[in-house]
């Protein structure tokens, strides 16, 4: 059967054969843009008029994803991922521009997304004293210098039009060399994000399983790493190709790969309250006191300052969540009232707000929410589900 035809007799859109893979760089170029762009519009949904620093940066990487993908497919229209020894010679040059701009935007939304964990994690450490906010800040600085560097790393002494060229040694020479540092700087700054989690977490009181769950939450990037090592694994395979357009598929379907999977794990903190309230048990306990969803009888509370929580009274009835417990304190009680807190009218009927200051207690707290309170500020949201 003509591989240009399928089954039915109708034409392929791109058909795959020994010497043609665009079609798998097709299909992965696009499904790694809808899914992060899913994750994308949930992540939007839940903080929706509550965006803060973090979401900015997202947004932008989003920006850089969707034209990263164009690029690709521009690329594509000219054959990219077809051996070079049947495409024309002038196709080389817009598939090497292409591919060139592609890899440089996915560097960039890498980085935002790097510094959007980053911010998150800013935003939990707080006034916290200590070093951790010095070396957060510090972390995101490099991050962002890495996104920069690496561009200028792969730009300097490359020809744009000769990437994928038969002579592209000789125009873009030690390009292995430049993706093994940028490799090694990436896969550097995501392990020290991950020991920056781990020592937040286990530096505050709270259980073993919620520091856990923190650390879980964060841990999604960790296949990041896997992922940068297997694209400079086969990225280093084209230079050196008798056909490059053809030999350079495999590390961009390892970039496609990595920038939907970076977008989808820096949303990841945020989306803990969005599965709650389908209560669907994926190991967390998602149908906790902390929900701000499907609830007639709410109370909104924040943290008390300089007090130990206390049991709670009668009005928490066998109707409360039995899978994690939170205890607050009688409104009766003589602390002193802070400002009241704005909060969205539109998320829950019937709910009233008690709002005290926010005290030494910031951290832990959002610690537990691990980015997902909907007030996008330090503020907890305690939510108390009365009989």
């Amino acid at each position: 059967m003509d591989p240009e035809t399928s089954n039915d007799g109708l034409p392929r859109f791109s058909p795959v054969a020994f010497n043609d893979h665009a079609g798998q760089l097709w299909i992965v170029t696009i499904l790694s843009l809808i899914y992060s762009s899913l994750v994308a519009t949930a992540r939007a949904y839940i903080k929706y008029q509550m965006f803060g620093f973090d979401d900015i940066l997202i947004a932008l990487a989003m920006v850089l994803h969707l034209a990263q993908s164009i690029a690709i497919c521009v690329g594509l229209n000219n054959g990219l991922g077809k051996f070079n020894s049947i495409t024309p010679t002038e196709q080389w040059a817009t598939s090497s521009k292409s591919t060139l701009a592609a890899v440089i935007l996915c560097l960039l939304a890498l980085s935002l997304a790097k510094c959007s964990v980053l911010a998150l994690i800013l935003r939990i450490i707080g006034s916290r004293p200590g070093k951790s906010k010095p070396f957060c800040i510090g972390l995101m600085v490099l991050s962002a210098a890495w996104g920069v560097g690496s561009c200028v790393a792969f730009l300097v002494n490359c020809r744009a039009d000769a990437l994928l060229a038969l002579t592209n040694v000789t125009q873009c020479p030690n390009q292995d060399t430049r993706w093994a540092v940028i490799t090694a700087i990436d896969i550097f700054t995501e392990f020290l994000t991950w020991l920056l989690v781990v020592q937040l977490s286990w530096t505050v009181s709270m259980s073993f399983t919620r520091k856990c769950q923190v650390v879980i939450a964060f841990s999604f990037r960790m296949p990041l790493i896997a992922l940068s090592a297997a694209h400079l694994a086969y990225f280093g395979k084209y230079p050196g190709s008798a056909e490059p357009q053809f030999a350079v598929t495999n590390s961009l379907l390892f970039q496609q790969a990595m920038i939907a999977w970076s977008l989808v794990s820096a949303t990841v903190p945020n989306l803990r309250n969005f599965l709650k309230s389908f209560s669907i048990g994926m190991g967390f306990p998602l149908a906790s006191n902390l929900t701000t969803y499907g609830s007639s009888n709410v109370y909104a509370l924040q943290s008390l300052q300089n007090h130990r929580p206390k049991a709670t009274s009668s009005v928490a009835a066998a109707t409360a969540v039995a899978s994690t417990s939170v205890s607050v304190h009688n409104h009766s009680e003589s602390e002193p009232c802070g400002r009241p807190h704005n909060w969205r009218l539109d998320q829950v009927s019937n709910q009233t707000t008690a709002a005290h200051y926010y005290g030494s207690n910031d951290e832990e707290n959002l610690l537990e929410e691990v980015g997902g309170s909907r007030t996008g500020s330090q503020d907890m949201i305690i939510n108390k589900e009365v009989a």
